[in-house]
């Protein structure tokens, strides 16, 4: 594993936009939402697991945060996504596209887009679900 000072470092070499890097190095919307209303965990082909948390009020995602053990490109196209994700009703949130994250953040690994729009999915889908009952 490696760490934070030899990611950055990665970064700075990498192919990456600036609006990734920096969501990246500020770790934007990293964390945990206690007694979130929705959540998911998924893990995708290439390795990187991430869990998704979602607070929502009267259909409206109020707070998302997440953690996510990946690629630097993974970790920024989850900040952009919550950062889309807060203030849409769940109808828009179902809606978001992978296309929606790499409009976000400019230039990133189509596949790194494909991981936060997976996870959102399976988490509405078990909030609904969870709802229905």
């Amino acid at each position: 594993m490696t760490d934070k000072t030899s990611e950055d470092k990665q970064l700075i070499e990498s192919s990456y936009t600036n609006r990734a890097n920096r969501l990246y190095e500020n770790e934007v919307n990293v964390g945990v939402i206690d007694n979130a209303d929705a959540g998911a965990v998924f893990l995708d082909i290439s390795g990187d697991l991430v869990r998704l948390y979602i607070k929502i009020n009267a259909e409206i995602v109020e707070d998302a945060k997440f953690l996510c053990y990946g690629r630097e490109g993974s970790i920024s196209a989850m900040s952009a996504m919550t950062i889309l994700l807060k203030g849409k009703t769940l109808s828009q949130a179902k809606e978001l596209t992978e296309h929606d994250i790499l409009n976000e953040i400019e230039v990133l690994p189509k596949d790194c887009a494909e991981l936060p729009i997976k996870t959102l999915r399976k988490a509405i889908k078990e909030y609904e679900k969870s709802k229905n009952r």
